[in-house]
């Protein structure tokens, strides 16, 4: 069955991290709904999953998925600011393309709940929008780094990083990685692309 599942490019690193890793092999999803829960990656190479999802439409469609391919990945409705989780009770944790949607204060207490949850020794992956994303300063500001950008019939807020100002959220972690990406791709003729700052961290 491994193969299956297409994930976000950037978690398969992260994967492969958590593979080399000898802690126990579960993990958790903060922002885990949606079409295609990249839990199903995890579950696939034996790891016992959890997830947390705040919207009801995404948690719909993540368990959709799970009944239509016959997988318990336990995605609960919950908030990344209040994980209902034990304090070191996970060995991996991540974030994609969920936490950049908070503003900056509410990062910071998601992130403060990933470090909580992570067991000592254990590696977390969260990913933050560059400033150098083309959606940078457009839409309505809120605060330093953030605005509220139309997307579709939604309005999305969107929290804008320098190149290190994520750092601060991982004063008690040691740093594996941080990637900074551009990304390209072609969609029905038509070009779209963003840029991210990927970090890869074990709780010391």
């Amino acid at each position: 069955m491994k193969g299956t599942i297409i994930a976000p490019a950037p978690l398969y690193p992260f994967l492969s991290y958590c593979n080399a890793s000898p802690m126990d092999k579960e993990v958790l999803d903060c922002g885990a709904g949606g079409p295609q829960p990249p839990l199903a990656l995890f579950f696939e190479y034996g790891y016992r999953t959890h997830g947390v999802e705040i919207s009801d439409k995404q948690l719909r469609l993540a368990q959709q998925f799970c009944d239509e391919h016959g997988m318990e990945l336990d995605i609960l409705q919950g908030d990344m600011r209040d994980l209902p989780f034990g304090d070191e009770s996970m060995s991996f944790v991540y974030s994609i393309d969920s936490i950049c949607h908070m503003t900056k204060s509410d990062v910071a207490v998601s992130m403060q709940e990933i470090e909580r949850v992570l067991k000592k020794g254990g590696l977390c992956f969260v990913n933050f929008i560059s400033v150098d994303d083309r959606h940078f300063e457009q839409g309505e500001q809120q605060g330093p780094g953030e605005f509220i950008i139309e997307d579709g019939n939604e309005r999305i807020l969107h929290s804008f990083y320098e190149d290190t100002e994520p750092d601060r959220y991982f004063r008690n972690f040691t740093l594996i990685r941080r990637e900074k990406r551009r990304v390209e791709h072609f969609r029905e003729g038509k070009k779209h692309g963003w840029a991210e700052i990927d970090y890869i961290a074990q709780k010391q």
